[in-house]
């Protein structure tokens, strides 16, 4: 009898958790970070935005990159409006393979440490599946 209990208390609560992670999955531009916004419209055509609308795993990828494959350093005093400033699009070519390094970002005047390649990978990797979950049901 208890082994009928947990597994339908397993049952329930990834039940549970693959309902949320739908919720917060990103189905379109307007799900994105402010700062993934910014950047598809100032680099992208309109074209590759639709694009990017109509793949909502592939929107979830980018965002991550724009918003979530970096962490200001910490310490710093910062604004908003200086984070609002920072663009990964301009140093994603310095991460390292297997280390994160910290660069000085003169457009916001903050110090921002990139994850590494591994890092972001793995988090892709996540995110991909998460994707693949949801579908799946």
């Amino acid at each position: 009898m208890k082994k009928v209990t947990l597994i339908v208390c397993l049952l329930a609560s990834a039940h549970l958790t693959f309902g949320q992670l739908a919720q917060t999955l990103i189905q379109q531009k307007s799900d994105c970070a402010a700062v993934t916004q910014r950047i598809m419209e100032q680099t992208f055509s309109v074209e590759r935005q639709m694009e990017l609308e109509n793949s909502p795993e592939d929107l979830a990828c980018l965002n991550y990159i724009c918003a979530q494959s970096y962490e200001f350093e910490k310490g710093q005093t910062m604004l908003r409006s200086q984070k609002a400033l920072f663009n990964i699009e301009a140093y994603k070519h310095l991460r390292r393979v297997d280390q994160r390094i910290t660069i000085y970002d003169e457009r916001s005047g903050l110090s921002v440490v990139l994850y590494s390649w591994n890092e972001v990978e793995a988090a892709l990797s996540d995110l991909k599946a998460s994707y693949q979950l949801a579908s799946s049901k």
